[in-house]
């Protein structure tokens, strides 16, 4: 940190491919100091070839194809979005600045809509996906260390290894206050317990459509701890923390792609395989509103934490503003640079909001300026997920 009130971005990737070895030990992690020297934070050899970083820039842009389920116009949201102008945060002021970016960890993703693969528990750990192991990146020490393997059978790797799980094909997964779950692409579903050691494993649906979209954690109001599960099959499932016993199910007329609770816990967006955004009572899946505006299917949600306000992502390339005293409209509509919004989140104290494209960028909104200012972090490749830490002070994204 150069400045008490700016904020970290950690940025963990790995280069693949013919020649990975020798680039990484030419081009390896880059820190703070190096890209304020110059390098690239990517460590990306620009002199070395035949376009700058803005050609390249702007060819990516141009000719990336944005993948959508339904028929739209994008100029149909011409309107909406003009109705919310957002400008850049001052350049000699940003949000966050760069922190380090390493190439020690490979990610990787099997389902190009479902990209909410990184967790942050605080501003130096963070968890992501690399070959069907959750592993755990400091980035302090510089270390990583697979938390749970489920690419098949126990291993005798470091780190807490539990169980002798079958392999998993891990669709989505979640991390916060010691715990872990991943879902699988057959509808499995996996916790583990790092400070205990204990883990579970569960098929949550049979039906051959059934993967698990993603995974979220709430406290009810009684203060035990829920898991709910996003599945294809239309169904969200709600299951104990402490005994992975199933407490309800709530069938809905579209896939499932993302549920997520308030900070009460009373009240549930879900999204899914449809346009529309449901509200809905958390305890008997009641729908409480039905939010219309976007134009094609939704893979993110999230909530502010005051409680009333929530986001959405969509693939028609937008986030929208939502007001459950207000949900005539939404309150604002926020455009990406070129594809679909994939992963949402705000920052614990309510001050920005993520909102992170399949590639190339995460958009960092100013809350607090109703979403009006925005710092782009900009990088090249796919993105697995983005994630705060819990104090707000660090931000990583994952390619």
């Amino acid at each position: 940190d150069d400045h008490p009130r700016r904020r970290r971005c950690c940025d963990p990737q790995v280069a693949g491919g013919a020649g990975a070895a020798a680039f990484n030990e030419a081009y390896g992690d880059t820190t703070a100091a190096q890209a304020r020297a110059g390098r690239d934070i990517q460590g990306i050899p620009w002199d070395r070839l035949q376009f700058t970083r803005e050609q390249y820039r702007e060819k990516r842009v141009s000719e990336y194809k944005n993948y959508a389920n339904l028929d739209f116009a994008p100029a149909a949201l011409d309107v909406a979005c003009a109705a919310c102008p957002v400008t850049p945060c001052p350049p000699h002021a940003p949000y966050f600045n760069f922190a380090h970016n390493t190439r020690a960890v490979r990610s990787n993703f099997v389902h190009f809509q479902l990209r909410n693969l990184v967790w942050a528990t605080s501003k130096q750990d963070a968890y992501v996906m690399s070959e069907n192991r959750v592993v755990h990146w400091n980035a302090a020490t510089r270390r990583a260390t697979t938390v749970l393997d489920l690419d098949g059978g126990a291993s005798g790797a470091g780190g807490v290894i539990a169980g002798d799980f079958p392999r998993i094909q891990v669709s989505t997964t979640c991390v916060r206050n010691g715990l872990v779950a991943a879902g699988g692409f057959a509808g499995e579903l996996v916790t583990l317990d790092m400070r205990t050691g204990a883990s579970r494993f569960l098929r949550v649906s049979n039906d051959d459509n059934g993967i698990t979209n993603a995974i979220e954690f709430f406290e009810t109001r009684s203060g035990s701890e829920v898991l709910v599960s996003a599945n294809n099959d239309m169904m969200t499932r709600f299951y104990d923390l402490e005994t992975m016993q199933c407490l309800a199910r709530h069938r809905y007329p579209w896939a499932v792609n993302y549920a997520v609770a308030s900070q009460c816990g009373r009240h549930m967006v879900v999204v899914g395989d449809s346009s529309e955004a449901w509200l809905v009572d958390t305890a008997s899946g009641r729908r409480m509103a039905k939010m219309e505006g976007h134009l094609d299917f939704s893979f993110a949600a999230a909530w502010h934490p005051n409680g009333c306000m929530f986001a959405t992502g969509n693939q028609d390339t937008t986030t929208r503003l939502w007001d459950v005293r207000h949900l005539g409209q939404s309150l604002a509509v926020l455009r990406g640079t070129m594809g679909a919004i994939r992963s949402l989140r705000f920052s614990a104290d309510g001050r920005f909001l993520a909102a992170a494209e399949p590639a190339d960028f995460v958009h960092v909104y100013d809350a607090a300026a109703g979403f009006s200012e925005v710092q782009t972090l900009d990088h090249f490749g796919e993105t697995a997920g983005v994630g705060f830490s819990p104090d707000g002070e660090a931000v990583h994204r994952r390619r």
